[in-house]
């Protein structure tokens, strides 16, 4: 499993998708921005929102792409002829994501110290970290999900758009929800990136209450579950296998 994760980390630095969204988009938004705006206040959200940004866009404009291209090329279906489990390569892609996702947030944070004068405490990063892994398993798990109910790169450009963008317009990532309409702020409750924008927002701003933390965390956590476990049932080894929920009646169509 440690070789497969390795490969898979070594394939997503040659990756253009990776090198846009997971490395010069986040250090594009946040130096422009903040450098912009160059307001204190707003580089500690600024700095908690592309963090976030970068999980969200690296599962469902990353992930969702290669999981999908390999699959069309065949490498899954070497897979399969081996004893690999469903559930282990899961867990490799999601552990090559996971070591690129704190490689950019460490960079990130860098930054943002150095460039935005974020100041940080060491509980702050070590529940920045925390919140980090946590929201990288769960937006792997669902670009692995977007992947899944996907047929060609027309098809998962459009499922990971209609996925990411309504989760980062109503989520107070980059501005506040305070005078939105009520249902906005509900849609925004609804789905995983609102509690990770919350959890993170706390990390990167801890001298308030710590402990309000452990909610949107738990939220989130109990999101992940519900997203590894469909992604799970929806895996496909390759182009031409139904999706999780079609397999058993294709399996008894085929037996007729």
């Amino acid at each position: 499993m440690r070789m497969i994760m390795a490969t898979m980390l070594r394939s997503m630095f040659r990756d253009t998708h990776t090198l846009v969204w997971n490395i010069v988009f986040p250090i594009a938004m946040l130096v422009g921005l903040g450098l912009y705006f160059h307001d204190a206040a707003y580089s500690q959200r600024l700095l908690a929102g592309v963090l976030t940004t970068n999980i969200l866009f690296g599962a469902t404009m990353v992930t969702a792409f290669n999981v999908m291209a390999q699959r069309n090329r065949g490498i899954y279906k070497l897979l399969r002829a081996t004893p690999f489990r469903t559930v282990s390569f899961i867990a490799a892609m999601t552990g090559a994501r996971t070591v690129l996702a704190l490689l950019v947030s460490a960079c990130v944070i860098l930054m943002g110290l150095l460039l935005l004068g974020v100041k940080l405490s060491l509980t702050g990063l070590a529940l920045m970290l925390l919140v980090l892994l946590i929201g990288t398993v769960c937006f792997t798990a669902l670009g692995f999900l977007a992947a899944d109910l996907s047929r060609d790169e027309g098809n998962v450009n459009m499922i990971s758009n209609l996925m990411s963008f309504p989760m980062l317009l109503t989520s107070e990532a980059f501005y506040s929800l305070e005078h939105a309409p009520a249902w906005v702020v509900t849609l925004g409750q609804l789905q995983p990136f609102h509690h990770l924008v919350d959890a993170m927002a706390i990390a990167v701003h801890p001298q308030g209450d710590i402990a309000g933390i452990w909610m949107p965390l738990l939220i989130l956590a109990g999101f992940t579950i519900l997203i590894l476990g469909a992604a799970a049932w929806t895996f496909r080894w390759d182009a031409e296998q139904p999706v999780g929920w079609r397999q058993g009646s294709a399996k008894k169509a085929a037996s007729t």
